[in-house]
């Protein structure tokens, strides 16, 4: 083969190869895309879901309470009583708990739009996970881009949304040699931030389960942190992803539009 002709070719494969790449480009750029739209309808029917039961469930609550506070009064009062009278008091004061923090965390949020500094906002939660990350001994790394994010955002929302990761990445490590790595990145108009630990990682059935209400791997744990932080996240029309596997630790990555406006 010439010169010539092999110079064609090379220009041939090279513009093919951008071509491939492009259309690579393009098509992770719309599962991106399916994904946020996937996790806003999750996130929307689970909402219509908890409006429907805190309906449902609270009208024979409320009866029942009535009915508490009537033996209350007709029947004599002795220990037994009281006993059992005030164990219906208590779960149903945790039914009607339960019924508040799902509603909250998977209702629309009326956001409050002020300019921030969104690296300001993490070291503000860095502060507020403090005395937890001191008490497990961690060691936090920060990473942040000297092209500031600034953008449009409810601050203490979204600082809750950022606590809510780092206390999830801080109970995710062993103590004494945790390492929690927060990095931010400027791409145009989107700040990335990344919340990276070297934990115990994800299994791929507890990932496809995350976000789920009530769904949780602590011994304690509510199983609405994870998705009152996607709420945030995507009701300030941004997203929120993982990257996971099993004894090699997780990061969390939130990727915001930092010039969106208050009407969009």
């Amino acid at each position: 083969m010439g010169y010539k002709a092999k110079k064609i070719v090379d220009k041939n494969a090279e513009a093919y190869r951008m071509e491939l790449e492009l259309q690579l480009n393009e098509l992770n750029r719309i599962n991106i895309e399916l994904n946020e739209l996937n996790s806003k309808e999750k996130l929307a029917a689970c909402g219509r879901i908890a409006r429907t039961i805190a309906h449902e469930v609270r009208n024979p609550l409320t009866n029942i309470s009535l009915a508490s506070e009537q033996l209350k009064q007709i029947n004599p009062q002795n220990n037994e009583t009281n006993l059992l009278l005030g164990m219906i008091d208590r779960n149903v004061s945790r039914i009607n708990q339960l019924l508040s923090d799902l509603l909250y965390a998977t209702k629309v949020e009326q956001l409050i739009y002020t300019h921030a500094d969104i690296n300001q906002l993490l070291n503000e939660a860095l502060e507020l996970a403090q005395s937890r990350i001191e008490l497990n001994n961690i060691k936090v790394e920060k990473n942040y881009d000297n092209a500031t994010c600034k953008g449009l955002v409810d601050k203490e929302k979204l600082k809750l949304a950022f606590l809510n990761l780092i206390v999830n990445a801080v109970e995710a490590m062993d103590n004494n040699s945790g390492i929690l790595e927060i990095k931010t990145l400027t791409q145009v108009d989107k700040c990335i931030i990344e919340f990276k630990d070297n934990g115990t990682g994800i299994n791929d059935e507890t990932m496809q389960k995350l976000f789920e209400p009530y769904f949780t791997s602590k011994m304690k744990g509510t199983g609405l942190g994870h998705t009152y932080t996607q709420n945030i996240i995507l009701n300030h029309k941004g997203s929120i992803t993982v990257d996971s596997k099993p004894g090699h630790g997780s990061t969390f990555i939130v990727t915001l539009n930092i010039n969106h406006q208050k009407d969009n």
